[in-house]
């Protein structure tokens, strides 16, 4: 895949610095920093408890940090230090700041009332107060985007796995977000469904999205993403171009986590052999 160009020239959509996360005495996230640019497709790997959802999570703050800061657009979402807040957002800011920010759950969280229509117009009439009509209409060709245009009546008991998550994609995508979180999107997919989703993720990475990506993955990683980042015990412990760090590890815990993912490292192996 030709990898679209990020814009460095801009400032960063997602800015991270310093933040750290604690649950109890527990410190889950620490001292995170990382930058998302405009058109990047990041992905976040490591293994389990290393940091990678709740780090997701708290770029839309569905998880508060402890302390760090973290901008959006140029603009703080959340700045703590030396237990002073600096940037206190409103309930109604917040929601603001979601319908720029995306997010596609490991679990789709779909209504369970709505069909497939009503829960991707959702968003727009009740956030951004768009109308019956245009919110119909831009429904539609956000599901006609992800191939699910047929589905549009159906319930989402009537679904598999794979179609659920497409729709939470085109969900994410008719609140017009600057930047789509996705957490482990395929992993609640029987194998033979993972690669629709992957496709459709694909399809919006040559489009230019931005997309941060929690992932096990390491194909999607190694072929899609402008940049691997590996979470170690709540830590960057690697980051660089996928086939860097992806194919030729320096960091014993990468290696481990490569190796453990013996299919795909059996895709990767010519790659190596070249």
């Amino acid at each position: 895949m030709t990898q679209h160009s990020p814009d460095t020239q801009k400032p960063p959509l997602v800015q991270i610095t310093g933040v750290r996360k604690q649950f109890g005495k527990h410190e889950v996230l620490k001292g995170i920093d990382l930058t998302v640019h405009e058109g990047e497709v990041v992905a976040l790997l490591g293994s389990s408890g290393s940091g990678k959802t709740t780090l997701l999570r708290c770029v839309n703050l569905l998880e508060e940090p402890t302390s760090g800061r973290i901008d959006i657009g140029g603009r703080p979402i959340f700045h703590t230090s030396d237990g002073v807040d600096h940037a206190r957002l409103r309930a109604s800011e917040i929601a603001a700041m979601r319908s720029r920010v995306g997010m596609v759950f490991q679990q789709f969280n779909l209504f369970p009332h709505m069909n497939v229509l009503a829960n991707v117009m959702e968003g727009p009439r009740t956030v951004l107060k768009m109308d019956e009509k245009t919110s119909r209409e831009s429904a539609l060709d956000f599901l006609a985007k992800v191939g699910m245009a047929d589905f549009a009546d159906r319930m989402p008991s009537n679904l598999s796995g794979g179609q659920k998550q497409r729709v939470s994609i085109a969900r994410a995508l008719n609140m017009r977000p600057a930047v789509i979180l996705f957490d482990e999107p395929t992993s609640a997919l029987d194998p033979e469904l993972v690669g629709e989703v992957l496709n459709t993720m694909i399809a919006l990475a040559k489009e230019g999205m931005t997309m941060l990506v929690v992932t096990h993955e390491l194909g999607f990683a190694l072929e899609v993403a402008s940049r691997v980042v590996f979470l170690d015990q709540g830590t960057i412990a690697a980051e660089g171009p996928p086939a860097d760090v992806l194919l030729h590890p320096t960091n014993e815990r990468v290696l481990s986590f490569v190796n453990r993912f013996h299919a795909t490292a059996e895709l990767m192996r010519p790659l190596l052999e070249t």
